[in-house]
C-alpha cells in the first residue's frame, strides 16, 4: 500500500469534493483522481460513488476507518526512527485553549525552543473540546488543559488546582463593597455573596468560566447585573482593567504572565479577592493519548512544563 494514496485518499474522504480535496492538497484534481483509481485498482473495489454530493462506498468507508489507525502508526513509527536518529530533528505538536496557551506556553516555549531547535513546533488551539477530539485523533502530541477523566484511553499528569479569584475596580471597593465602613480585605477568600451589588463582565454561557460564573450565581441565589458578555478573556480583562466591571476568573491568569492586563498599572485598578467556592477548583493536567509514542521532545517539553506549573 502506498501511503500517499491512502493521505490523498483520506483528505478526499474528508472533503466529498475532488476539486475541494485537491486544492487543500495543492494538486491538480485530475492528479488526485490518478492516486485514488491506484487504490481502487489494487484492492478491486471502487471507493467513491461519482454522484453529486459524492459519497463514500462500503469499501470507502471500512478504508477510510482503518486508514486512520494506519497513518497514525505510520506517524509514531517516523517519531521513534527520529528519536533513534540521535534527536536531530522532528516536530511536536501541543494542544491548548487559545486563553490558557497566552498564559502558559510564554513559560515553557521559548526556554524549550533554546534547549531543542532543531525541534519544529506546532499548536492546535481551541476550545477544550476542541483540543480533546485532537488529541483522541491523534492530531496533537500533549494537550494542556482540564482534566479529561478517561483513564482507559487518555494518560494524565497533575500540572497544578485551579483556584478562582474576583477581580474588581477601584471604584466599586466603595461603592459596592464597603459595609458599615468596612471593606474585605485584599486577598482573604470572600463568599460570591460578597459581589452580589458589583456589576459584572463575563465569558459566554458555551465558554466554561462563563458556565461555572452561572453556576455560582445559581448555587448563592444572587442575579448581579451583567453588563457585558464575550466571547474573549483578553477582551473581559481589558475591560474589566478599564473599570466596566467586575469578573470572575482563574487565580494564573494574574499571578504569571500579566500579558492579558492592557496597562502596566494594573494593580493599581483592579483589587483582587479568592473566592470561597471549591466547586469552580479545576485540576489541570498535561495529557497525551495512551499508547500514542511520546517522542522525547514530547516527554522534554513534559519535563519543563511539570517544573513550571507543578504547585
Amino acid at each position: 500500500m502506498n501511503f500517499l494514496n491512502l493521505h490523498y485518499f483520506c483528505v478526499a474522504a474528508e472533503e466529498l469534493s475532488f476539486t475541494k480535496a485537491a486544492m487543500r492538497l495543492f494538486i491538480s484534481q485530475q492528479s488526485l483522481s490518478n492516486h485514488i483509481s491506484r487504490l481502487e485498482a489494487e484492492y478491486g473495489v471502487v471507493l467513491f460513488n461519482r454522484t453529486q454530493p459524492l459519497t463514500l462506498t462500503e469499501a470507502g468507508e471500512c478504508l477510510y476507518r482503518n486508514s486512520q489507525i494506519l497513518l497514525n502508526q505510520k506517524n509514531q513509527t517516523e517519531k521513534a526512527l527520529q528519536d533513534i536518529r540521535d534527536f536531530h530533528s522532528g516536530d511536536l505538536t501541543i494542544g491548548t485553549s487559545t486563553s490558557r496557551g497566552t498564559i502558559m506556553l510564554p513559560d515553557v516555549l521559548p526556554e524549550f525552543n533554546r534547549e531543542f531547535p532543531q525541534i519544529n513546533l506546532h499548536l492546535v488551539e481551541g476550545t477544550t473540546k476542541q483540543i480533546n477530539q485532537a488529541l483522541y485523533e491523534g492530531r496533537t502530541d500533549v494537550n494542556i488543559g482540564f482534566a479529561i477523566n478517561d483513564p482507559v484511553n487518555i494518560c494524565e499528569e497533575l500540572l497544578h488546582t485551579e483556584h478562582l479569584v474576583c477581580a474588581v475596580p477601584v471604584p466599586y471597593l466603595d461603592t459596592y463593597l464597603r459595609q458599615e465602613g468596612v471593606l474585605p480585605r485584599p486577598g482573604t477568600p470572600q463568599n460570591f455573596r460578597t459581589f452580589a451589588s458589583c456589576p459584572f463582565l463575563k465569558m459566554s454561557h458555551d465558554a466554561w468560566l462563563g458556565g461555572i460564573f452561572e453556576r455560582c450565581c445559581q448555587e448563592h441565589n444572587v442575579s448581579p447585573k451583567v453588563v457585558l458578555e464575550t466571547t474573549s478573556m483578553s477582551t473581559l480583562v481589558s475591560l474589566c482593567t478599564v473599570g466596566l466591571g467586575a469578573i470572575v476568573l482563574p487565580e494564573i491568569f494574574i499571578s504569571r504572565r500579566m500579558v492579558f492586563w492592557n496597562r502596566s498599572d494594573w494593580r493599581e485598578s483592579v483589587v483582587i479577592y479568592p473566592l470561597d467556592y471549591s466547586t469552580g477548583n479545576k485540576p489541570i493536567t498535561i495529557s497525551y493519548l495512551r499508547g500514542h509514542y511520546l517522542s522525547r521532545a514530547a516527554l522534554e517539553f513534559m519535563r519543563m512544563a511539570k517544573q513550571k506549573f507543578t504547585y
